[in-house]
């Protein structure tokens, strides 16, 4: 009877410290064990270790996992393999990402209801340590590091075959194209001959266009977004004409260098240039107008929203926040100094883009 209860007795002393009565189980091997100072113990440590390179290598596995985690979780791995640390840096690792993922979360709880074109309501909802974060990104320069690049809708071309046919590629391209706005025919619009500079200013327009999708990363806020627009295309803002299609691009460049909105370089204005024949050229020889209607359909909606939300802005000021904070720490970046537009002079662009789309159902961009 003695010895049963002594080896019941020893049973329960923990399996580390041979000292203390044993509270818990490790699930891996089974050991009791009294404490978590035991646990972590470097007789318990190559078992410990294992366990949480078991979880890690389990999250990983599974299809939940973002790829930012399993980026944080191979990181862990490498250095557990690459380095001695003790149980007790992994937890605190772990734990790390565990909060990380609950700042996000509670980050979307905040913005939840906000007005995410109001950006004085969205830096309210901020803590300190984001917005010294988001300053920071901004004084190196790294804010296009978080920032998904747009891709253009207009970088296809399908290559030149013998057999023509309309690839899986190209319909998928055109798939990407803005929706081409449907237009009256040029006849029915006037009697008279169009110019011969009709094919240059659009050259222009398109020019201007892909300058202004690049400068904002594919982001469109109409009233901004038309306001850089016009700033650069001469012949809308100011009905100037070109005869020559690479003195209607050069006017787009020039425009950008004395811009006082604009802040570019070498580089991107020569990415306009590409961008502008690529465009003209279009995604095939069966299809070689389908971007430039595309680009001028996509325009005049724009030049329709700016319209539309200039007309009502009053009203929609009274809905902004009263808090300005963002706007006075960062006034470059609200609209508050940028100069207003008519919403006259916004219909009469829009009429000349429509004029330019019925242009091309009828005649080609073929540059003599």
């Amino acid at each position: 009877m003695s010895d049963e209860s002594s080896n019941t007795q020893s049973a329960k002393i923990c399996g580390l410290c041979n000292e203390n009565p044993s509270k818990y189980c490790c699930p891996r091997c089974e050991v009791l064990y009294c404490s978590l100072d035991c646990y972590r113990s470097e007789k318990h440590q190559e078992c410990s270790e294992n366990f949480y390179r078991d979880c890690v290598t389990e999250e990983l596995t599974s299809n939940h996992v973002d790829d930012e985690s399993k980026r944080k979780m191979i990181d862990i791995l490498k250095r557990m393999h690459e380095q001695d640390i003790d149980t007790e840096d992994i937890e605190e690792m772990l734990e790390n990402m565990d909060s990380d993922d609950e700042e996000g979360e509670d980050l979307h709880e905040r913005i939840k209801g906000l007005n995410l074109n109001d950006a004085n309501q969205l830096w309210g909802a901020l803590t300190e340590d984001e917005r010294n974060e988001f300053e920071a990104l901004l004084n190196k320069g790294d804010v296009g590091a978080i920032m998904p690049k747009w891709e253009p809708w207009w970088m296809f071309r399908k290559k030149e075959k013998k057999v023509e046919e309309i690839t899986k590629e190209e319909n998928e391209a055109l798939k990407k194209c803005p929706e081409l706005k449907k237009v009256p025919a040029l006849d029915s619009l006037t009697t008279v001959q169009p110019s011969s500079a009709i094919k240059y200013n659009i050259t222009n327009v398109i020019a201007s266009y892909a300058f202004v999708m690049r400068y904002f990363n594919g982001d469109v806020e109409p009233l901004e977004w038309a306001t850089h627009f016009l700033n650069i295309c001469a012949n809308l803002d100011s009905n100037a004409n070109f005869d020559d299609p690479a003195i209607a691009v050069e006017s787009v460049v020039q425009k950008c260098l004395q811009s006082e909105l604009i802040e570019t370089d070498a580089p991107s204005l020569d990415v306009m240039k590409h961008d502008t024949y690529l465009v003209l050229q279009g995604p095939s020889k069966d299809h070689k107008l389908h971007y430039c209607k595309s680009a001028l359909s996509d325009l005049y909606r724009v030049l329709h929203k700016a319209k539309s939300i200039s007309k009502a802005q009053p009203a929609d000021e009274k809905k902004q926040s009263k808090d300005k904070a963002f706007s006075r720490k960062f006034p470059e970046h609200g609209t508050e100094h940028l100069p207003p537009l008519d919403g006259n002079k916004l219909k009469k662009c829009m009429k000349k883009v429509e004029y330019y789309l019925s242009f091309l159902e009828s005649h080609s961009m073929d540059f003599e």
